[in-house]
């Protein structure tokens, strides 16, 4: 396994020095029934039984997890679990109490009281999932990347080099490759 990758050299308008970053490049997808087929090879089920189990996670867990509940996925402790975020600040709350004021000028609304607690309201939450990959996995998946970089020619180097001094950069990837 090679994880093909190409070095970018970008300046950092915060630390206002050149830095030398890494990007994936090249990137296959492997689909849902590629997957299935994969998973099932030399195992006594078939790529269909794989596809319904995979199908009944997809549509049940988002039900545990509106539960509240945290589901431990695989024995080595793929986890989802619910979050939440959301926040209100001083300044969003100044500006949400002026634009009530605005819409009904009778109302006796301090627009500079202080933040409290209960200014944020359920309306301002966000639901989201969140994975905990097992550290195991992380190892497993150490010990069999490799990288391959993949070299630009020489005139993508000498624009993506102008590109940066002009606070741009260059993406594309090029065709020859260094091992």
């Amino acid at each position: 396994m090679a994880l093909t990758v190409q070095m970018y050299k970008v300046h950092n308008h915060l630390t206002n020095e050149d830095i030398v970053i890494p990007r994936l490049v090249h990137q296959q997808t492997m689909d849902f029934n590629q997957l299935c087929e994969y998973l099932a090879d030399g195992s006594t089920v078939t790529a269909a039984d794989v596809s319904a189990v995979m199908k009944q996670i997809e549509s049940r867990l988002p039900l545990v997890l509106g539960l509240n509940a945290k589901v431990i996925c695989s024995p080595e402790g793929l986890t989802f679990r619910p979050k939440v975020s959301g926040s209100i600040t001083q300044k969003q709350l100044k500006e949400k109490l002026q634009a009530k004021l605005a819409e009904d000028p009778s109302l006796d609304i301090d627009v500079d009281r202080a933040l409290t607690v209960s200014d944020l309201t359920t309306g301002d939450l966000t639901a989201s999932i969140d994975i905990s990959l097992p550290k195991k996995w992380t190892e497993r998946f150490h010990t069999k990347a490799e990288f391959k970089r993949i070299m630009k020619t020489p005139e993508e180097e000498e624009q993506n080099s102008d590109n940066d001094t002009q606070g741009g950069g260059s993406n594309s990837g090029g065709p020859s490759t260094e091992g």
